[in-house]
């Protein structure tokens, strides 16, 4: 009798044990074939919206780059303007204290005059100025509340603007070191012959 190992399995256990195994194996062969479609599934559905954004670039020509470049350019501004509306409530503020000190400089102004006080006959245009700023400022704040909205992409749209920005980007580089190698070729004194 050894106490640390197993006790030996009669029939009965091991048949059963054999069959939870295979249950288990059956589920997890059933659990990777669900996988292996859905995943199958999700390449080929991204691989048909890729080509839609090809076939929206290639058979809508400059007018679909026009477009998606258009889409692309109000949805960056978009962002943009977020960005800058997050100083809108600065903008607020700073009118609250405009008017909050130009409240005050109108009553120190009305007060009797202090013996070492200095500057306050200006106490009163000093109140107007940062009334017209504060005033500005609640303008501005008016004008640019509530946000903008940029136009929706479909998936073969962001695909094709993708493709269209490759293309953009390539053309680009493609014409800077044309342009660069002309550059050092002059640099250097060569003329090609062939263009002569």
């Amino acid at each position: 009798f050894y106490p640390d190992r197993a006790r030996p399995c009669s029939c009965a256990d091991q048949s059963a044990s054999l069959l939870q195994l295979g249950a288990m194996f059956g589920w997890l062969k059933e659990k990777a074939s669900i996988g292996v479609e859905a995943t199958t599934g999700a390449v080929q559905e991204r691989m048909d919206t890729a080509k839609g954004g090809k076939k929206l670039v290639d058979e809508g020509g400059p007018p679909a780059k026009a477009a998606l470049l258009a889409k692309s350019a109000a949805n960056d501004a978009v962002v943009s303007d977020k960005e800058a509306s997050k100083h809108i409530s600065l903008m607020s503020l700073r009118a609250e204290r405009l008017e909050s000190a130009a409240k005050k400089l109108r009553e120190a102004a009305g007060m009797p005059d202090v013996e070492g006080i200095e500057g306050k006959e200006k106490f009163a245009s000093l109140a107007d100025s940062f009334e017209e700023r504060a005033a500005a400022y609640s303008k501005a704040v008016s004008l640019l509340t509530g946000e903008m909205e940029g136009p929706a992409f479909s998936d073969v749209e962001t695909d094709a603007l993708r493709l269209v920005l490759a293309q953009e980007g390539y053309e680009w580089a493609y014409e800077k070191g044309a342009a660069a190698a002309g550059t050092a070729a002059r640099s250097v004194g060569y003329t090609d012959a062939s263009a002569a």
